[in-house]
């Protein structure tokens, strides 16, 4: 990258080149422009001078002098140099004086004409005196320092003189670094052109044996059709000789600069729009901006400030390239979004509404045997899966996508825990079977069991915002219009694969349950709520990514708000309708309250006959031992393994206690909710004087 004060001098430069024409310069090279090429890429085209310099040096060597040169000799040699390659533009022989016996000057120098394809040589000494200081292809080489030179010596066996057998002849031979390259000048007087010059040193040994200069050969690299690039430098792009030009460019902001092959001249190139602007002009056939143009204005308004006029515009958001001011961006319905989140608002405010009557019949024998903690658990669940879609609500931007996580799977979480936790109780009890221990799983217990599962939840949330944030991507619809979504990434599949999982687990625990009496066939409902969102709720997913992001983000919304109606409004009407159903018909006949005044239900649903109470500890809802094969619920998170109870063979109204001599005739239900109705005498109790007395068996017609 070239510093400022080097762009400057390269611009002043520049406009030099803009001002040196054909008709304006006297003759000699004096219109110099003193910048620093890198001539590496040129070094080829030096051999044809640096060979001839030593042909010369070692004739020099030979006879003192090129006395064996004619005029033709010399043009022969120059005009060879430049053939068959079209990028010398011209060579040069330049001598000190009486190098060439009776000469104090002569140059001959060949170049060639382009426009009719010959090549012309001619005398150089005679349009300018080449010998001047300022000649700087000449005076240079002759103010150089060669004690460093390697001197050759050559054997040479001349055969033809019998009495000389061999000569040694030592001739200073110059190499490529001996060699000077001047700055770019106008050659006025010689090929009329902008050009540099190599000049190859012709040397040669005094009688002192020291190395003199002797004149030149040289050949000229023509500047004239070789592009000047302004534009930026382009790591990718082999080096070249005229680099030093590269960032000297006018483009403004917005645009990119793009060279030209014009030449040798200032303004080569193109502005062109970056990626995600227009050009104004969208009826222009050129789309871009003019390096001459942009040159020209600054030049004549000598200002360094940013120029509007050559700017392009902002594409419309969303278009990363654009040719006019079309909109990339899928235009989102209002109309269609509103109506979504209307019907997620009434679902949020059906959630609600269940909420109330759970809390306020949390006593009631439906409810309360059902759990009513996870219950609402359960409700508030479905309210924050109902909430993510608020976030995702109008244009999708990261700051969304980082919060949507949250509620979403937090409700999942939620939601269907307390459905699985409920259901690993009634699994836990029977799979025990017909076994007499004692099983404690009161509400507390399973909710301590939920608080894991919550708390690997939000660790695992809290590291996918951390590690590795979700963000904002855009996609195309099938029309080729873009809209913005989350990013799927490893995190969500993890996220969606756990939640599978935890499903799958309740599948099975569904399965294990699958017999039980479950009160109000509730682990039926479970069941059927858990398939739904595995099934529908899979098919939703599946569905977004492959149809809703070629259709676009109102498509994508209405199935947002679908997949609550799988996750939320089923499960919710599975687990509740069949409840609030028995309320209101328990309410309207109140046999529910009749039939329930004497017995104690399980969690399951087992119908148990209670007796009063007799301590504190059972103060709610009291079944004790009536043999030694059956436990009975206390209350409905605290019961025993029962097995035992059964009717007698023949009559389906009498219920017999094994192990007992009591029978009792059981009235036939009055309703779906009344199975079994007895009353049994209370058990041997101890007495405060260590005695007992035996229980007594009464029957309820």
């Amino acid at each position: 990258m070239i510093g400022a004060n080097q762009i400057k001098a390269v611009r002043t430069a520049l406009d030099y080149v803009r001002s040196v024409v054909k008709g304006q310069c006297s003759g000699g090279t004096g219109e110099t422009l003193e910048l620093t090429f890198d001539h590496d890429s040129w070094r080829g085209y030096t051999s044809p001078a640096i060979k001839t310099a030593n042909i010369l040096a070692k004739i020099i060597a030979l006879d003192g002098n090129l006395s064996r040169f004619d005029d033709d000799m010399f043009y022969s040699l120059v005009i060879n140099n430049i053939h068959d390659d079209t990028l010398i533009y011209g060579s040069a022989v330049g001598l000190e004086p009486e190098v060439s016996p009776g000469k104090q000057k002569f140059c001959p120098y060949a170049f060639h004409l382009r426009n009719e394809e010959k090549v012309q040589a001619f005398d150089l000494s005679t349009g300018y005196d080449y010998q001047e200081n300022n000649t700087e292809w000449y005076h240079e080489p002759r103010v150089a320092d060669y004690r460093n030179v390697s001197v050759l010596e050559d054997i040479v066996i001349d055969k033809s003189d019998p009495n000389v057998t061999t000569k040694v002849i030592r001739q200073p031979s110059a190499t490529y670094n001996d060699g000077h390259w001047t700055y770019p000048y106008f050659d006025c007087g010689g090929g009329d052109i902008w050009m540099t010059t190599y000049s190859s040193p012709i040397l040669a040994l005094d009688e002192s044996g020291a190395i003199s200069f002797q004149g030149v050969a040289t050949i000229d690299i023509e500047l004239t059709n070789l592009d000047i690039n302004q534009c930026d430098s382009d790591s990718t792009e082999a080096a070249q000789a005229l680099d030093v030009f590269r960032g000297t460019h006018n483009c403004q902001p917005t645009t990119t600069c793009k060279p030209l092959s014009q030449g040798f001249q200032a303004g080569s190139y193109l502005c062109e729009c970056q990626d995600g602007y227009y050009f104004p002009n969208t009826s222009a056939i050129l789309r871009a901006f003019r390096g001459t143009d942009i040159e020209a204005y600054f030049e004549a308004s000598n200002s360094t400030s940013e120029a509007t006029q050559f700017q392009c515009l902002k594409c419309p958001r969303g278009c990363d390239t654009c040719v006019d001011a079309t909109p990339c961006l899928y235009q989102i319905s209002d109309a269609v979004q509103a109506l979504a989140v209307f019907v997620i608002s009434l679902m949020i405010v059906g959630c609600l509404i269940v909420s109330l009557i759970t809390f306020f019949n949390r006593k009631n024998l439906i409810i309360k045997t059902a759990s009513p903690i996870f219950l609402l658990i359960m409700c508030f669940g479905s309210i924050l899966m109902c909430c993510s879609v608020y976030v995702m609500y109008g244009e999708v931007s990261s700051l969304a996508c980082k919060i949507q996580i949250w509620p979403f799977h937090l409700g999942m979480v939620l939601t269907y825990g307390a459905l699985l936790i409920k259901t690993w109780r009634i699994s836990v009890i029977f799979k025990a079977g017909g076994t007499t221990k004692r099983i404690n799983l009161p509400d507390k217990a399973l909710l301590q069991r939920m608080v894991p599962l919550v708390v690997v939840t939000v660790t695992y949330l809290s590291a996918w915002e951390v590690l590795d944030a979700p963000e904002a991507v855009t996609v195309k619809t099938s029309a080729d219009l873009k809209f913005f979504v989350c990013e799927m990434r490893w995190w969500s599949y993890g996220a969606f694969g756990a939640e599978a999982l935890m499903l799958l687990f309740g599948v099975y625990l569904c399965f294990t349950v699958r017999k039980a009496p479950a009160h109000f066939n509730e682990s039926k409902f479970i069941t059927w709520a858990t398939y739904n969102a595995i099934i529908l709720g899979s098919f939703i997913l599946m569905l977004t990514q492959f149809v809703g992001m070629s259709g676009g983000p109102d498509i994508v919304f209405v199935l947002l708000m679908a997949q609550q109606q799988v996750f939320v409004t089923i499960p919710m009407c599975l687990i509740f309708v069949p409840k609030f159903w028995a309320l209101h018909k328990g309410s309207t006949s109140g046999e529910a309250s009749n039939n329930y005044s004497n017995h104690a239900v399980t969690i399951t649903g087992r119908v148990k006959p209670s007796l009063a109470p007799s301590s504190s500890r059972f103060s709610e809802s009291v079944a004790v031992v009536m043999t030694k094969g059956v436990a009975i619920q206390c209350n409905p998170e605290d019961f025993f393994l029962t097995s035992g109870i059964q009717f007698e063979s023949g009559s389906s109204n009498t219920l017999s206690v094994p192990g007992s001599s009591c029978t009792h005739p059981s009235p036939r239900p009055q309703s779906p909710l009344a199975r079994i109705s007895a009353k049994v005498a209370p058990l041997p109790l101890q007495e405060s004087n260590g005695t007992s007395r035996q229980s007594t068996c009464a029957t309820d017609a």
